[in-house]
């Protein structure tokens, strides 16, 4: 007995004779094995779709293109204003007759997924405390992995040193990517780094400050570039006998400690001043010779050595007598 085998085809067992399929069973059998092979239509569409859906989830994961604008409203009769801060897909500008242009992006950039900051820099204004913004003027926007437009709104509530501002540029703003590899955003070039324009001047106008209490702050100070109109109440008139506040002041004060050993006169004289030098510049620097100087201040005039003197009557910059009220004095009360 012999036995043959065929592709496809059942064992066939035979004593003597072989029958063997004719040729046009043969074909038919091989047309139905390449047709089982070859994909439907509907396997070719489903695949391409697939392809084409991955091809688009990358491209919106790496070519989300942004373009940023900046808005500045003023309100009248107070030296408080807003900066708003738009990030979105398109590039046309809101209509609100209330707000300025103060800048706006012409080329769209990529934006890739992870932690974006909005930072604010001038000299011109600072953060309104009073509503409890961060005096860094800094914020944060996570901008999410395969999710198209993600636009963002930041909002910054500001107090204007002066009553007039513009024209030319009032600030930068910078929007830039955290590195995740070490946590900084420095290590890369900005997204956007744009200056605040304003075309004109703009004049806030108010009323005095003895008949306006508007410009006092909840804590009874008034902060004010003229120092005529400076005050500082009885709750922010720290002593300067706490190690701790003299270390904070210190921080702020450090450039110009010089400069207040010659205002405190006759408390310190050129001596006085040469010897801190010699003793402290050298090993320690500029903070620990303020340190020492405030704390000597104390030591020698323990009633004059306070708050309201240092601020009011000293002359130092406004930029930094701001910075002391906020940044010291309130948050060390409120510690």
């Amino acid at each position: 007995m012999a036995t043959i085998y065929h592709r496809g085809v059942k064992r066939s067992f035979i004593n003597e004779e072989v029958n063997l399929l004719s040729s046009k069973k043969i074909k038919r059998l091989q047309d139905n094995h390449e047709q089982d092979l070859r994909p439907s239509k509907y396997d070719l569409s489903s695949q391409y779709e697939n392809q084409f859906k991955r091809i688009n989830e990358k491209k919106n994961e790496f070519e989300e293109e942004y373009h940023c604008q900046v808005y500045l409203k003023l309100y009248s009769t107070t030296c408080k204003c807003t900066i708003d801060v738009i990030v979105k897909s398109t590039n046309d500008t809101i209509d609100d007759d209330d707000s300025i242009l103060l800048a706006k992006t012409r080329i769209a950039k990529v934006i890739k997924p992870g932690v974006v900051r909005v930072r604010l820099v001038s000299t011109l204004f600072i953060a309104d405390v009073d509503v409890y913004e961060d005096s860094s003027l800094m914020k944060l926007e996570t901008i999410k992995k395969n999710y198209n437009h993600n636009n963002f709104d930041k909002q910054f509530a500001l107090k204007l040193k002066n009553n007039r501002i513009g024209p030319g540029v009032i600030g930068k703003l910078f929007i830039e990517s955290l590195d995740p590899s070490n946590g900084s955003y420095i290590n890369q070039s900005p997204i956007f780094e744009l200056n605040l324009s304003l075309t004109s001047e703009h004049e806030i106008i108010s009323t005095s400050f003895n008949q306006n209490n508007e410009n006092r702050l909840i804590c009874g100070c008034v902060l004010s570039s003229d120092q005529s109109h400076l005050e500082i109440s009885d709750k922010c008139n720290l002593k300067l006998n706490d190690m701790k506040l003299i270390h904070r002041l210190a921080e702020y004060l450090r450039c110009q400690w010089k400069f207040i050993g010659r205002e405190l006169a006759p408390c310190f004289s050129e001596i006085d001043l040469i010897d801190f030098q010699q003793t402290y510049l050298i090993l320690d620097g500029n903070h620990e010779c303020a340190y020492q100087l405030l704390r000597e201040w104390y030591i020698r005039h323990p009633d004059q050595a306070n708050i309201r003197y240092l601020l009011t009557r000293l002359k130092l910059p406004f930029d930094i007598i701001i910075e002391i009220h906020n940044d010291v004095v309130r948050k060390f009360i409120s510690s």
